[in-house]
């Protein structure tokens, strides 16, 4: 009897936390809501393509800076309890970004977001969400809260990176005015992660591509966001330079690393020569010493394959390259 009240009660609290929500709403299987909170606009999307800011604006003008991402949309607006302020509610969404290893592309809160503390400046959100953006796509009263001034505003932008999809996340939150319950609007962009093509790539072929053209980009060489740490698959290919080098054993290459230009140019010049060294270092760890014949560099985005204008692009150039030193 004990156990059924208990259960009773465990269903009813539960029940409690989502009733209010609208029919066929749900959060989105990356992020949870914030305690208490009630969906009250939702949508989903085959494919939509979205513009999120990711450089703050001007007095009266736009965001310095849109990220273009395209794929499967999931549009969710919570209204928050009432008395809980966009700095706590944000702080549980950047936890949640932590705990998904997400990489924060850019985030602002009130004037920051324009350079501004005037209201009648601030365009920020109105760019983000108004008629000329997301309005545009005939969903006005979802976005309408979102296209005004706050100075307790809050915007973050973040990717999450898993096995095989990519997702990009934006949140959004605004008061509507004071008084009122903060409204939370998260938008998340789905790809699904391009294909490495390893199937195509063995020793004979790296050979061939390497006398012919000199370089071949290394595709299935991946390394954690923002970081040098290789991911576990990456051996296979890194297992395909080994042999090419051994059965060529009068070849030198250099082991060339790139990225793309968002962020500080010294700081991704550092990121893309830390990463042909962990490149190099795996090479010696993993299939025998290549050390006087693998010359590890990096040129951060010097060198793009793509326009940097769109994501697409940018993951193009984030690449490590294989080049046939001269003889």
């Amino acid at each position: 009897m004990k156990i059924n009240y208990l259960i009773i009660i465990a269903l009813f609290t539960f029940c409690s936390m989502f009733s209010q929500d609208i029919d066929n709403a749900k959060d989105h299987e990356l992020l949870t809501r914030y305690p208490n909170s009630k969906i009250i606009y939702y949508f989903q999307k085959d494919y939509n393509e979205i513009k999120f800011a990711i450089k703050p604006g001007t007095p009266e003008k736009e965001p310095q800076k849109w990220l273009e991402a395209a794929g499967h949309q999931t549009s969710i607006v919570y209204e928050v309890p009432l008395g809980k302020s966009t700095i706590e509610v944000m702080k549980n969404y950047q936890d949640a970004f932590k705990a998904n290893n997400a990489e924060i592309l850019f985030q602002c809160k009130g004037g920051d977001c324009d350079g501004t503390m005037a209201w009648y400046s601030a365009k920020f959100f109105e760019n983000v969400y108004g008629k000329d953006n997301r309005q545009s796509n005939g969903e006005i009263s979802h976005y309408y809260d979102f296209n005004t001034y706050h100075v307790a505003q809050r915007y973050m932008v973040g990717k999450i990176t898993t096995a095989n999809k990519i997702y990009y996340v934006e949140i959004g939150m605004t008061p509507t005015y004071d008084g009122k319950p903060v409204k939370v609007c998260v938008e998340v962009i789905e790809q699904k992660a391009i294909q490495s093509g390893l199937i195509d790539l063995n020793a004979d072929v790296l050979k061939d591509k390497l006398e012919k053209e000199g370089k071949l980009i290394l595709d299935g060489i991946l390394f954690d966001t923002g970081k040098t740490d290789l991911k576990p698959s990456s051996l296979k290919v890194i297992e395909i330079v080994a042999k090419y080098l051994n059965t060529n054993p009068k070849a030198k290459v250099y082991i060339v690393g790139h990225t793309d230009d968002i962020g500080n140019f010294g700081d991704n010049t550092l990121l893309s020569e830390g990463r042909a060294i962990r490149v190099l270092e795996a090479l010696n760890n993993n299939f025998g010493d290549f050390q006087e014949r693998v010359t590890p560099l990096g040129v951060g985005p010097a060198c793009p394959v793509a326009s940097n204008e769109t994501e697409e692009g940018r993951m193009k150039n984030r690449r490590v390259e294989i080049v046939l030193k001269k003889k």
